[in-house]
């Protein structure tokens, strides 16, 4: 009977210890499978990605060197565009198409319809019209430019405070500054498409060995935010002295939603100034018309009466 049960016992041994080396082999052959699937599907990808392409053709004739942008001049460049939302790594290439399209484009169009509507004009007329398409296709592409980076960074300081009570909540919850970022990121992503961008950028930075203070100064200066830089040197202080992180970064979320009600309280402030244009050109015209038209009508009627 002891035998028995020593075969029962010895069988069942082996059938586990088979079992999971199968197990243990299906695990492998699975996780080998599915990498080799997406190196496949990245080969597939870029061998039949066009190389004559519209990407390649500006990537390959309008490169920064090519044209002498390099050092601090592409540097300060390439964070202008970074803080106007676009961090494609060809932003540069499409910066330089867009200029001398504009110039080209804007230049040829300009000349045609001058010709066209002033070629009875003096020749200098023609040239100075010309010339200020020229200037306004060269000042376009930094206009546009700039005035995205405005729009954008009234949108950042609207929704900076959010992720600061975000961050809070998760500092709070027991999280470290570095998990409590990587957490919100899919949440602010959602919330404003370029601030969780250039989330995912600093998350990218500290998983290959910056530090949170470095990687955080780093977002500050691509967002441009004076409340960034202030949120780096809190960090930075409480870090270095020691203090409790939770607590500084609930006393500025409180002061970053307090500004916050602040500007959509001036703004509310400014808008009796800024409606006194277009009541003064649409509406107290309408008025005056409606009000003074019968009294003409009627003057009309009489003085023609008496004729």
């Amino acid at each position: 009977m002891s035998a028995d049960l020593a075969v029962v016992l010895i069988t069942i041994l082996v059938f586990g210890a088979v079992a999971i080396a199968v197990f243990v082999v299906a695990r492998f052959a699975a996780v080998q499978f599915r990498v080799r699937r997406r190196v496949a599907v990245h080969a597939r990808d870029a061998k039949t990605s066009p190389r004559f392409g519209f990407e390649a053709l500006v990537s390959a004739y309008f490169d920064e060197k090519r044209f002498g942008l390099q050092g601090q001049v592409r540097t300060q460049l390439r964070r202008e565009l970074i803080r106007a939302g676009f961090f494609r790594p060809e932003a540069i290439n499409y910066y330089i198409f867009a200029r001398l399209a504009c110039v080209v484009v804007m230049t040829t169009i300009g000349y045609l319809l001058v010709d066209y509507f002033f070629g009875f004009k003096e020749w200098y007329v023609k040239f100075g019209l010309v010339a200020l398409i020229i200037l306004l296709a060269v000042l376009g592409p930094d206009y546009y430019i700039s005035r995205r980076t405005r729009k954008l960074l009234d949108r950042f300081r609207v929704d900076f405070p959010d992720m600061l009570d975000l961050v809070v909540v998760c500092v709070d919850a027991g999280l470290s500054i570095e998990a409590a970022l990587d957490r919100i990121r899919g949440q602010i992503a959602r919330q404003n498409h370029y601030l969780g961008s250039n989330l995912h950028i600093m998350g990218a930075e500290m998983r290959a060995g910056r530090s949170t203070i470095d990687a955080l100064t780093s977002l500050a200066d691509r967002l441009g935010l004076d409340e960034a830089h202030s949120l780096v040197a809190i960090l930075r202080q409480s870090i270095e002295l020691g203090t409790d992180v939770g607590e500084a970064l609930r006393v500025f979320a409180d002061d970053m939603r307090d500004r916050r009600l602040l500007r959509a309280e001036e703004r509310a402030n400014q808008l009796p100034v800024k409606m006194v244009g277009p009541l003064a050109l649409f509406i107290f015209p309408v008025i005056l018309g409606l009000i003074l038209v019968p009294v003409f009508i009627r003057l009309f009627a009489v003085f023609s009466a008496i004729g």
